[in-house]
């Protein structure tokens, strides 16, 4: 155990200070021996030990630590025995409603300072928020919570006092003066301790806040955006940087394009919760196998929110209640989609598509990279993509939608054209600016032609156009409206339907460098270079930075010492993680004033509430089967973090692909939310229709997802009104099956469609799991043998395994060369029947891109359901129903449709006829029952009757 060396005159004045009151005397605490490494060290100085410093041991001592020359993973650490952190003090508040309490803490003698800047004196609040949500936030005394809190309004419902049977007990540690500060959380139901500080670590300073938190269970899920090799997280010390950089998907614990510190976690009993870390600044988690995880963060507050579930779909429906719920995208935004970066001309686009049509393989979206531009610069066209709007209008007829791409950084040195965008952005002053004079570089550019900034005092640096580029400060009222009114101008000029915004961390390339990689060669080396400040350079530069070329927050993107704001009243530093969400809102905006419709926002940078307005892909993928994996997984992530509209570059972005990976790829991408086909400059052509066996194997996934794209478009409907997941892990539906909880090779939609793809190059075997339930493989309806248990199924290369569960009904529609053509065909329906022969569904319809329909109560919402009839416990009849719960006046396609057939997978009984005169034929072999020419109206209620022997 630790050991304190206390000097012979302190002890004697501990002895005494009953009689001496007015002394004060400071303790020095010196930490010495090592203690057993039980999962639960929280290092001094983790970036020192990920870098094999050799200063770490001198350090160490120096700062009062504990080191430990033989350990493995954390060799200097804080103390393990509570003499670390935070002390009560003074007095504690009580709200007189009971919906909140606060506790004033100061920072206890002797703690080692391990970056600066400590805060002596703390306030501590908690706030109640009902029986399933709570908050609790530690902030400086004489300031308030909200002066720690990003600049991203919450919906916060009030705060109200939890009842006597709420889902949580908080313990606060014994509030007497001088007493260590700690506090637990735990499960009424389970009495289980949910969240628990008690392993110590709290700091609060100017520039590093920490804390650790004990968990329940090792099925931590969460964090991002990161690149994760399993969906349910390695607890062994790994680190986890969370701040929005230009960083491709990799191997290891690397950081993305967004920032979602949110976590969840899957108890012993099944329950799960949810925490939130509400702050915008970069952040490091590591994980403790005791299990636990540690925060680091420079800047903001210690802000969480709590959200007790107790089902796993109850904390995502939580957790969205207050960032906000999904918005709901365009129904032909759920086709398949086709892109690529390195397009020569219009004349290439219209190839690609030509060949993917003559292939019968369904599209709906083509796309433009930022080679239709004119020297990548926004809302132009280049000298090849002069007939490119002529081209978008043709396919429109034919139902082809367009999305051009927009990135942030605006050229102000463009001089072959008359380039208006720029000269608006200065007009109204769109762009981000340094602090002060002090720390902007020369404007002279003769003087100092290698960092100078010319242009006023606005901060320049160097990404994709052929000049000095600008930042938007999308906090600006002035800079939303000056980018909405460039995207109408640029609308009436190339009717796109949806937008995608890109470079939007944001990304600068190689700043801090002597130049950029693409800078021109033949100019004098130039770059923007950040001056030494303690924003650009914290004490704790997080491991982001330290993973960096040149070791600073602002490589790859601009300093931290921009002022950004309505007033000037953010810096950079502050709010770099929010950029991509300052951009998206007003890009959705923009959009949908441009074109009238609904449309969709595709974004790569992401926070808390992206999900209002836009999807997201995960980012420049590379061509190799690990990263095929990688992609449920993150498509899992971000399904937790609010934003269900989600998918990767369909056969990988780097790297040329093969034919059989792209197979397998496609297959697996008919299955992703957000579906689309991208690859990079240089590379090979990889739209499916160039291989005949891609093309086979593509257009037989995507003709079924087409074909229950009803089923995925009322996912959604769920999605944006209740906040549930559309793509969702196996343990959400079964939160007891241990082996559920570990599975992230298949995916659900919603809860009734399991998908299993093969992920390894050359299987075509298939080892699962099948979850215990009722399971019917969909294409011949037949009962699955076993479940509860891993199973192997064939799985040739032009197939990827779906099963139906039972219980459910999956509306589907006939498909379709797009959208406009599926949805002009008449519905069928799978009913899967579970061990009580029951099962259920829903339809939700609408026209598929009016803006607000669900508001505005402009759908219909319609409800299915089959149940038995007994006789003396003999099922005798069996009705299917259907009934319209929402209907509407709009006019949405549905008026004109019917529903043409159905088949029931595991009727047991032979049925003998249907009381209207409906054709049916039963398969004894796989229990199915087929019913087709049933011609029944989608907007009226009706029964089908089965009569049994």
């Amino acid at each position: 155990m630790a050991k304190l060396k206390i000097k012979k005159e302190i002890l004697w004045t501990l002895l005494v200070v009953v009689l001496i009151a007015a002394i004060i005397i400071p303790i020095v605490i010196v930490y010495t021996a090592a203690e057993q490494d039980n999962g639960n060290r929280i290092a001094c100085f983790p970036l020192m030990e990920k870098g094999n410093d050799t200063n770490l041991e001198s350090v160490c001592n120096e700062k009062g630590c504990i080191y430990d020359a033989a350990a493995t993973n954390v060799k200097c650490y804080l103390p393990l025995t509570g003499t670390y952190g935070y002390e009560h003090y003074n007095s504690t508040i009580n709200s007189g409603d009971g919906t909140y309490i606060q506790h004033q803490l100061r920072r206890r003698q002797g703690n080692p300072s391990l970056y600066g800047g400590d805060i002596e004196d703390v306030q501590f609040k908690l706030v109640y928020y009902g029986d399933t949500m709570l908050r609790f936030t530690f902030f400086e005394k004489g300031k308030s919570v909200e002066s720690n809190q990003p600049p991203v309004g919450l919906d916060l419902p009030p705060a109200t006092a939890p009842s006597e049977n709420s889902d949580y007990i908080v313990k606060v540690s014994d509030s007497s003066d001088g007493v260590a500060f700690d506090f637990t959380i735990r499960r009424r139901s389970s009495d289980k301790i949910i969240l628990d500080t008690k392993l110590g670590g709290l700091t609060i300073a100017k520039q590093f806040l920490m804390i650790t938190f004990a968990l329940p269970s090792q099925y931590l899920y969460g964090i991002g955006e990161n690149t994760h090799d399993s969906f349910v997280h390695n607890l062994e010390y790994k680190m986890h940087p969370i701040f929005a950089r230009d960083q491709p998907p990799g191997d290891g614990e690397m950081n993305l394009y967004g920032s979602h510190p949110f976590y969840m976690v899957s108890e012993d009993d099944g329950s799960s919760h949810g925490v939130f870390l509400f702050n915008s600044h970069a952040i490091d988690v590591t994980t403790l196998p005791y299990p636990g995880l540690t925060y680091r963060t420079i800047g903001g507050g210690l802000d969480f929110f709590v959200f007790l579930g107790p089902k796993p779909e109850d904390v995502v429906k939580q957790y969205t209640e207050i960032i906000g719920r999904t918005m709901m995208p365009a129904y032909w935004s759920l086709g398949f989609q086709l892109s690529r970066y390195g397009y020569n001309g219009t004349s290439e686009i219209r190839e690609v598509v030509e060949r993917t049509r003559n292939a019968f393989i369904p599209q709906d979206v083509q796309y433009a990279d930022i080679d239709h531009m004119d020297n990548q610069a926004d809302f132009t066209l280049g000298p090849n993509f002069q007939d490119l709007p002529d081209f978008v209008i043709e396919q429109a007829v034919g139902g082809l939608r367009f999305i051009p791409i927009l990135d942030p950084a605006i050229n102000t040195e463009k001089v072959n054209i008359n380039y208006t965008t720029h000269t608006n952005a200065m007009n109204v002053g769109a762009y981000i600016t340094w602090y002060n004079d002090t720390l902007q570089p020369d404007g002279n550019c003769t003087t100092s032609s290698s960092n100078c900034q010319p242009l006023d005092n606005i901060m320049l640096g160097y990404v994709w156009p052929d000049g000095r580029t600008a930042f938007p400060d999308f906090f600006k009222s002035e800079t939303q409206d000056w980018w909405k009114k460039e995207m109408k101008t640029f609308h009436e000029k190339l009717p796109y339907d949806g937008i995608w915004i890109d470079m939007n961390e944001p990304a600068a390339f190689d700043t801090n460098k002597e130049k950029p990689f693409n800078y021109p060669p033949e100019l004098p080396p130039w770059n923007l270079i950040c001056p030494e400040n303690e924003w650009d350079d914290p004490p704790y530069i997080t491991l982001s930075a330290s993973r960096s070329a040149t070791k600073r927050l602002s490589d790859k993107t601009i300093c931290m010492v921009g002022r950004q704001g309505q007033n000037n009243e953010y810096l950079h530093y502050a709010v770099h993680n929010l950029y991509g969400w300052s951009q998206t809102k007003p890009t959705y905006e923009g959009l949908q004033s441009a074109t009238g419709k609904r449309g969709i926002v595709i974004t790569r940078s992401t926070f808390p509430s992206s999900g209002k307005h836009a999807g997201h892909w995960l980012g420049d993928n590379t061509s190799r089967w690990k990263d095929l994996h990688s992609s449920i997984i993150g498509s899992l992530e971000f399904n937790l973090f609010g934003i269900p509209y989600i998918g990767a570059d369909i056969c990988g972005f780097f790297e040329p692909t093969t034919e059989e990976l792209c197979a397998r790829w496609m297959e697996l991408g008919a299955f992703y939310p957000f579906s689309r086909n991208h690859n990079t400059f240089g590379m090979p052509p990889q739209d499916p229709a160039i291989w005949s066996s891609v093309a086979s194997a593509s257009k037989t996934a995507l003709n079924i997802r087409y074909r229950l794209l009803p089923y995925l478009y009322t996912l959604f409907y769920h999605s944006h009104t209740t906040g549930s997941t559309v793509v969702r892990p196996l343990y959400h539906e079964y939160p007891t099956d241990l082996r559920a909880k570990s599975v992230d090779t298949q995916f659900l939609w919603g809860p009734a469609l399991l998908i299993s793809p093969v992920l390894v190059e050359k299987a075509t075997e298939l080892k699962a799991y099948l979850p215990s339930d009722t399971w019917y493989d969909y294409y011949t309806g037949k009962k699955e043998a076993t479940s509860g248990t891993e199973v192997t199924w064939n799985t040739p290369l032009e197939k990827i395994n779906l099963h139906v569960r039972g219980g459910y009904i999956l509306p589907q529609q006939i498909e379709g060369l797009n959208t406009k053509l599926s949805r002009q065909n008449n519905f069928t329906m799978i009913v899967a029947l579970n061990s009580d022969n029951a099962a259920a569904g829903d339809l939700f319809w609408d026209d598929g891109e009016t803006i607000n329909t669900v508001t505005n109560n402009q759908y219909y919402h319609i409800r299915f359901s089959y149940a038995e009839t007994l006789n003396n416990d003999i099922a005798v009849e069996g009705v299917l129903t259907m009934e319209v719960q929402t209907n509407t006046t709009s006019l949405t396609g549905l008026e004109n449709l019917k529903m043409d057939s159905m088949s029931i997978f595991g009727l047991s009984k032979t049925p003998t006829s249907v009381d209207t005169g409906d054709v049916i034929s039963y398969s004894p072999d796989n229990n199915v029952a087929y019913l087709t020419n049933l011609n029944r109206p989608m907007i009226s209620n009706w029964k089908v009757v089965i009569h049994f022997d």
